[in-house]
Parts: C-alpha cells; structure tokens; sequence
C-alpha cells in the first residue's frame, strides 16, 4: 500500500498576498495563482509541498503559540536565516538552542514560523529545500 503524504497546508492570513511575498522571499515557496488575488494564493515547495494562503475572516486568530515549522540541515542555516530576517527588519527571536536543536521563531501575520535543525547526531532530516539552504 502507497505512503499517505501532507498534501497541503491552508493558512488564514491578513494579507494574502504579503504573506505570499513572505514565503518565497525567505523559504523559496513559488507562486503559482493570480498574484491579484485579494482572496487566495496557492504557492508550491521545492519539494512539491503546496501552502494555500487565503483571507482570513476578521476576528480570527490562532491559537497562542500556533506555528508552522521547517526543519534544515545544520545550525549554520539557522542562523543565516535568522540574520536574513533580521535584516529585513522581520519580528524574529533571538538564535535558541537547546536538547531538541537549534531554533528561531518569526512572528508573521498573527502566526509563528520557526526555523530549526536537530542535534548533531539525532536523526537525519529531509534536504530541507524549503527554507532557503
């Protein structure tokens, strides 16, 4: 029997189109739909992963703590990714580490995206194409 696969993952965003520039901007997502859409934005991973991006209802919000999350190879993307948003001027934590690995969290449009590695030695990842690498 077939492998079952994450098709998708729905976010419910302020400004979907922000959002869109977001994510391939920092994670390499390409947009695939109407960049003038208001409403709807479909952007697709390096590795075939798709992120639909739509309007959120006004008074929604997520849950406390509510974060989506990539996973790379080693510390040292981390931490260049970390300086990258930075830079930009992005809400991002300070660098974390700890017995799970290394770790930052950038606050976007009522949510958090983290960004971290494992231990040295822990389970190997995927290539981690998805957050620029």
């Amino acid at each position: 029997e077939a492998p079952m696969h994450l098709n998708h993952v729905d976010l419910q965003v302020g400004d979907v189109q922000a959002t869109a520039a977001f994510f391939e901007l920092f994670f390499g997502f390409t947009h695939t739909s109407n960049r003038a859409s208001r409403a709807i934005a479909i952007l697709r991973g390096d590795d075939g992963f798709t992120l639909v991006l739509q309007r959120r209802t006004e008074g929604d919000r997520y849950p406390n703590g509510f974060h989506i999350g990539f996973i790379v190879e080693d510390e040292a993307i981390v931490r260049r990714m970390h300086a990258e948003l930075a830079r930009s001027g992005a809400p991002v934590s300070d660098v974390q580490m700890n017995g799970r690995g290394t770790m930052i969290y950038c606050k976007h449009d009522g949510f958090l995206v983290e960004v971290s590695c494992r231990p040295a030695g822990s389970i190997p990842v995927g290539d981690g194409r998805n957050a620029r690498g």
